[in-house]
């Protein structure tokens, strides 16, 4: 990336990062903030959601967190965080069913799919008595004793920005005869699993409180939980309908009628059938995936893990992929718009999701994680029809693109003129990324636009304090405040590659937050991954915007695409290593500035390298650009790879520039060739 575009707002890499410096955190542990604070949320919370059966909460949470396992074991090399993931994972798949008996295992979810149960929010009265809930019929139960209420404390707080309704459903006992509420489900699929779910408490009376699911036609209670609690709580049970043609009723009641003063309170009461999302696929998918190919890309390093690589492949391949385009009870959901574009729909089979008509195509981001999840494990199988669908997907989804300045814009959705907003719009940039770094569909020139996407219209230009507006064109829109999304920005962190200031709105952000969602975890891997401090782009593995010979974020000095490039031939780990070659004439290098250290402080560079055996060797600078002295360097020959480290003492003034250089001992040399992979710096002491 040209240098005026990465700085262009004439604020120094330098000067931002003493700014983050000075609101940060003082360092913990590990010398590292990032680490710490990614530690300490994980050892509390990383357990919370890894045992559900919900594809919901293993797609919208424990899915970032298995990414950020594979990422802190690529900055650490510590496989501690792979044991914790396939822990995770192997529970996971301990969970999977065939529900719907499609011949697909996986996972479901019902909070997607239509609540058959109509004003479950009681936000609705009955056109001829404001006390009723429209819908809702009492059972020998009064407006005195059953009825809607909007006083504080009769309804469930919403935790939402922008609030919810304000009404909750009442039920009091009168010691005589059972005071109830119920409606009839006006939908259900039979024979299927539902999920019966609402928000509720008591006075504490003895009397409790109870929700069922009662089959009219046969006399027979489905399902039914007592409530005998204090304070607001979720409550939820599932059920599986019986055959078509019965009348199916939820009911609010106490549990002991016969108890005066007992009070029950109602609201959120909502019944959905478990269905399988692509969306949820293709978040576990590719959280699986990132796995699969580091160990097939370590095989030797990472043997111990070939087992469950192997299990967790045969799984996607088998399970999770080939439903949504065979299964009888799905349909085939894949549609080939063209020879060169296509996406995945809602199944016509069944009614998915909560809206009038079949979402065809889904949103955006629905069918694009399906497209990293393919892209990646194309890089295990070689499997052309995953390439084939991944390139398709990402085409269909540039076509939405539109040039808002210098940045694009583009739709949640290609069917309504909806934006998207800057949460979902995490899957659909890290998709672009992916896809650009296999050299597919999205171009240099595509990914700096996305990036000023994010630097020039979305951020808030503050480096004090960073926020991101709520939709891809830099608005606040209809909701009720603007950044509302602002923490939500691992996909966006990956613009970090092409441009430095992504990084900047990230740390910043986070420099003083204690982590809450599995999705921030997440964005602190990716903000150690681009940390400046340990240089960044460590293994050569992703590609500058403009130049696919080039690795991201270094510089070339003196040097060309043709004796400074990135070699898929020559690489310790992974799949790219960096190769330079000699010319005779002068010194041909690569650079990467190196901030961010604490002033006269020992450091220790750590790589990967090795030569061709000529007398041009391999040497690695350390520069203080201030000053223009060398601070240290160090020269190796040896021609099969080998992990080298050397250690320097950081400039006593901490404003002072200093840079990395990797070439060769001597230049004179003609074709001399030294490789270089995992070029790490880490204060002295620290475990990476």
């Amino acid at each position: 990336m040209e240098i005026s575009r990465v700085f262009r707002r004439c604020i120094s890499l330098t000067v931002l990062v003493g700014l983050l410096l000075a609101g940060g955190p003082a360092a913990l542990a590990t010398g590292n903030p990032w680490y710490d604070k990614y530690v300490t949320y994980e050892s509390t919370n990383g357990s919370n959601y890894y045992a559900s059966p919900d594809s919901a909460l293993l797609g919208w949470s424990e899915s970032y967190l298995l990414r950020s396992y594979v990422h802190l074991y690529e900055l650490t090399k510590d496989t501690g965080w792979l044991d914790k993931y396939t822990t995770h994972v192997n529970t996971m798949l301990s969970n999977v069913s065939d529900s719907d008996a499609d011949g697909y295992e996986g996972w479901e979810t019902a909070f997607y799919s239509p609540n058959t149960v109509l004003n479950g929010t009681f936000a609705t009265a009955d056109a001829s008595d404001s006390t009723l809930p429209g819908g809702w019929t009492r059972f020998q139960s009064t407006s005195n004793t059953a009825y809607r209420s909007n006083a504080s404390g009769n309804y469930m707080p919403s935790t939402s920005d922008c609030g919810g309704d304000q009404y909750g459903f009442v039920l009091k006992t009168n010691g005589t005869s059972w005071q109830k509420l119920y409606r009839n489900l006006d939908t259900y699929e039979a024979n299927k699993k539902y999920n019966l779910r609402f928000n509720a408490k008591t006075n504490g009376s003895s009397a409790k409180a109870r929700a069922y699911v009662y089959d009219s036609t046969t006399g027979t209670t489905l399902a039914s939980v007592v409530v005998d609690n204090t304070s607001w709580a979720n409550y939820t049970l599932d059920f599986v309908t019986p055959s078509a043609g019965h009348t199916l009723q939820i009911w609010l009641s106490h549990v002991d009628y016969t108890v005066s003063g007992g009070i029950a309170y109602f609201d959120n009461v909502a019944v959905s059938a478990y269905y399988p999302y692509l969306v949820h696929d293709g978040m576990i998918g590719t959280a699986l995936a990132e796995f699969i190919r580091l160990v097939d890309r370590n095989s030797t390093t990472l043997s111990a893990y070939t087992t469950e690589a192997n299990t967790y492949q045969t799984f996607v391949e088998d399970e999770l992929v080939p439903k949504w385009e065979s299964s009888a009870y799905l349909g085939n959901n894949w549609v080939n718009v063209s020879a060169t574009q296509g996406y995945y729909k809602e199944p016509t089979t069944v009614n998915t999701f909560q809206t009038p008509t079949v979402l065809n195509p889904l949103p955006n981001n629905q069918y694009l994680i399906f497209a990293e999840f393919l892209m990646i494990m194309y890089d295990v199988n070689g499997n052309s029809n995953y390439l084939s669908k991944a390139i398709k997907m990402a085409e269909y989804f540039k076509t939405d693109l539109t040039a808002n300045g210098t940045a694009y814009k583009w739709g949640y959705s290609t069917l309504a003129a909806k934006l998207e907003d800057t949460s979902h719009a995490n899957i659909d940039i890290s998709v672009a990324a992916e896809l650009f770094n296999h050299g597919q569909v999205f171009t240099g020139t595509d990914m700096n636009k996305f990036a000023s996407t994010m630097t020039d219209v979305v951020w808030n230009g503050s480096t004090s304090t960073p926020l991101m507006h709520n939709y891809v064109d830099g608005t606040q829109g209809t909701l009720c405040q603007d950044y509302l999304y602002s923490l939500d920005i691992p996909g966006w962190l990956r613009l970090a590659q092409f441009d430095a200031d992504a990084w900047i709105i990230g740390a910043n952000q986070y420099s003083g937050l204690t982590p809450l969602r599995h999705l921030e975890a997440l964005t602190l891997a990716r903000i150690m991954a681009w940390d400046p401090v340990k240089l960044v782009n460590q293994g050569f593995e992703l590609k500058n915007a403009t130049d696919a010979t080039l690795p991201a974020r270094w510089t070339r000095f003196q040097s060309t695409s043709s004796t400074a490039y990135l070699d898929g031939a020559n690489a310790r780990t992974g799949k790219y290593g960096l190769t330079i070659v000699s010319n005779g004439t002068g010194w041909q290098k690569v650079v990467q500035p190196w901030s961010r250290y604490t002033a006269s402080s020992t450091y220790v560079v750590t790589f990967d390298g090795k030569t061709d055996g000529s007398a041009a060797g391999g040497k690695i600078w350390v520069v203080n650009k201030t000053t223009g002295a060398t601070i240290t360097s160090y020269a190796f020959s040896n021609t099969s790879w080998a992990s080298h480290s050397f250690t320097f003492t950081s400039p006593s003034t901490a404003s002072n520039e200093v840079e990395i250089y990797l070439g060769h001992n001597s230049y004179t040399p003609v074709g001399g060739k030294a490789y270089f992979d995992n070029v790490v710096i880490k204060k002295q002491g620290d475990a990476w």
